[in-house]
């Protein structure tokens, strides 16, 4: 399991808090973390401590959301009415949790400020603070099966969470 950011936010604040907790996240807990730089608008990542590529966002779009069955099926709107809007790709400022393919994808950019109910479990910021106090808050670390943060033990496997 490893997570994924599609750089760089349209804000600067958003990138910024974005890579230090995913620095937090590599540091404290030591899941792998990467940059998949979409969009550059800020200046290079030379002190993170994941992989950092540039990758068209077409080719990303493709490779993570298009063709993805499995994220297909965990998302509760429709990849294209997220990600793509006519011909212009909807991917930077976003994170995902990735297994062998992308699992999830935030639907909402940022944080939850002004997004309405519910919204912490869609954004990027939200997911990575949680993983970031308890991977276990958000994600089972032994089949990578979501949770809501309530949960005792995984629905998905049964394993018993701290």
């Amino acid at each position: 399991m490893k997570l994924r950011y599609y750089a760089d936010a349209q804000l600067q604040e958003f990138h910024d808090r974005i890579l230090d907790l995913l620095e937090k996240i590599y540091e404290m807990h030591g899941i792998p973390v990467e940059v998949e730089r979409v969009e550059e608008r800020f200046g290079p990542l030379s002190n993170f401590p994941g992989r950092v590529t540039a990758t068209p966002v077409e080719n990303v779009y493709e490779r993570d959301i298009e063709q993805n069955q499995k994220l297909r099926s965990n998302l509760d709107r429709m990849p294209s009415r997220v990600y793509k809007i006519g011909t212009r790709f909807e991917i930077a400022g976003h994170v995902s949790l990735v297994d062998e393919s992308v699992i999830w994808i935030s639907t909402l950019r940022g944080d939850a400020y002004g997004h309405g109910p519910r919204a912490e479990e869609a954004t990027p910021i939200d997911f990575l603070a949680d993983v970031a106090e308890s991977p276990s808050n958000r994600v089972c670390l032994e089949c990578t099966h979501l949770l809501n943060g309530s949960e005792t033990f995984c629905p998905n496997c049964g394993h018993e969470l701290p």
